[in-house]
């Protein structure tokens, strides 16, 4: 079983021919380290599947610094929810972090299969659902953990994105800067 299939099976039950049918949205694409999937200001609303590689999620601030948003790796999906519901663009960008192979599908005609039948129906509110509940433990973790606390349940819960992640890279998708980051790990390294 491919990895796609593996990680729709994680959401949905789907039979061949649905799954078929899913699959045939999306459009392979592959993508060298630090090459952008998507610029801020697109209004090319997709979902993502990492097959491989790593994908970067970041902000772009008005003095050129970027705020990382998100990492996502092999057998994850990820899309501007927001933006796509709105129709706006999307105000973030997305760099693969390393030789990457997204699969990416169209926003509407994912919407599309979900309003024609309740098996996607279900798909797209289970994965939906998953994002936003990412979303409200990240935005809790910013506003009610110290660093070194989100350094910890990054340790615990993403120990792959140490390895894969320039140092600058993490520090700031933790809310601080890379010296911070540094005194946190020492610290951490010494507890």
């Amino acid at each position: 079983m491919s990895l796609f299939a593996t990680a729709v099976a994680h959401w949905a039950d789907l039979d061949a021919d649905r799954l078929a049918t899913l699959r045939g949205l999306f459009v392979r694409r592959e993508v060298g380290a630090r090459e952008p999937v998507a610029l801020p200001g697109s209004t090319a609303h997709e979902i993502l599947f990492v097959e491989r590689g790593l994908l970067r999620f970041y902000y772009p601030g008005d003095d050129g610094r970027e705020s990382n948003k998100a990492f996502v790796v092999e057998g994850e999906f990820a899309g501007a929810l927001a933006a796509a519901h709105l129709r706006l663009p999307i105000l973030y960008g997305i760099e693969a972090l390393e030789p990457t192979v997204v699969l990416a599908a169209p926003v509407d005609a994912f919407a599309d299969l979900m309003d024609r039948d309740p098996a996607f129906d279900r798909l797209g509110r289970k994965l939906a659902e998953r994002i936003l509940a990412r979303k409200e433990l990240r935005t809790r973790s910013l506003l009610l953990q110290s660093a070194a606390e989100r350094y910890a349940d990054l340790v615990r819960e993403r120990p792959d994105l140490l390895q894969r992640v320039p140092l600058y890279h993490l520090a700031s998708y933790l809310g601080v800067t890379d010296v911070h980051l540094s005194r946190v790990r020492r610290q951490a390294a010494s507890e």
